[in-house]
């Protein structure tokens, strides 16, 4: 199973997915980083890696893909950030020929859209409570992934 998270949202994208990425890290899911954005500041990294156990927020750096290179066959579904990510991802999907409505899995479509606003991270200051604001908020995702898996394996 793999997932593609998307945020478009300028100069923190990266870290944004970078984040996300590191919290949704599982053995049996592959999390791949989309965004034009790349840069990671290294205390960002350190509050990722500080605050998620087993997190690899450098590795996952490494591997932010740039969207205008990406197909429909990237990701069994998308993780949007933003609503500049979720049209992002509608457009790689859709300019593959593929249908963005036709979910794998138990999901209802190909792209979702992160259902909180997540704000950027703080350019000054302790980045480990945005971290961990994110990490509960993407805990009901880690279900649904822990439940899809399981149902499909």
């Amino acid at each position: 199973m793999t997932i593609a998270i998307i945020s478009e949202r300028g100069p923190r994208g990266g870290e944004i997915v970078v984040a996300a990425s590191t919290i949704l890290t599982m053995t049996y899911l592959t999390v791949r980083p989309v965004s034009t954005s790349r840069t990671c500041r290294e205390e960002f990294i350190n509050a990722c890696r500080a605050m998620v156990r087993n997190g690899t927020p450098k590795k996952y750096m490494g591997r932010i893909a740039d969207p205008s290179s990406l197909n429909a066959e990237y990701a069994d579904f998308w993780l949007a950030f933003d609503t500049k990510g979720e049209t992002m991802a509608r457009h790689i999907i859709q300019n593959s020929g593929k249908s963005v409505e036709k979910g794998r899995y138990d999901f209802p479509g190909m792209v979702h859209l992160f259902e909180y606003a997540v704000p950027d991270p703080p350019e000054v200051g302790d980045i480990k409570p945005w971290v961990a604001t994110l990490a509960s908020q993407l805990e009901p995702w880690k279900e649904k992934i822990r439940k899809m898996h399981s149902e499909n394996s």
